[in-house]
């Protein structure tokens, strides 16, 4: 699947809530996997690939999973750390985000979880999750922290979250 950039209009749209678990849920986020993964990325969401649904796919380092109609009931902390997006290429800013947060979704078989996540996963769940509600890093970038990275140093940074 292609990977929109930020000029598309999906990428400003709110999502659907996904009531139908069935293979064409399965093949999207096996798709949004292969994407993600083509574009060095630890997370893809729906509206990235033009696809209106509460769905998002992440691989942080335990291998990838599916998130579908996630629902935070909890936030706690903040840290600030370099984001990136795969829908505006080299572009990092920094970005204030809860350090851990609670969570409940379900993944493409309808299998529901409710989890507190922290770090890495916790950023990346609420970076994709503002896709969902047509919502970019750099709406909440700190001020004069954006900058662009050498397409060399793309794969080199790695305290940045690209998703």
């Amino acid at each position: 699947m292609e990977i929109l950039d930020y000029t598309h209009p999906a990428l400003r749209s709110q999502t659907e809530e996904v009531h139908e678990f069935n293979a064409e849920l399965k093949r999207l986020v096996t798709d949004m996997f292969e994407s993600m993964e083509k574009g060095f990325g630890v997370g893809l969401a729906a509206p990235q690939v033009g696809v209106l649904k509460r769905v998002f796919v992440y691989d942080v380092g335990e291998g990838p999973h599916a998130v579908v109609n996630p629902r935070f009931t909890r936030a706690r902390g903040e840290e600030i750390a370099s984001e990136g997006c795969l829908s505006i290429p080299r572009l990092r800013g920094d970005v204030p985000r809860a350090e851990r947060l609670t969570a409940v979704w379900q993944d493409e078989t309808g299998k529901r979880f409710r989890r507190t996540v922290e770090g890495l996963t916790a950023r990346v769940f609420q970076h994709e999750n503002d896709h969902l509600y047509g919502i970019l890093f750099t709406d909440k970038v700190i001020p004069g922290t954006l900058h662009m990275i050498e397409e060399f140093e793309e794969e080199t940074e790695p305290e940045a979250v690209s998703a």
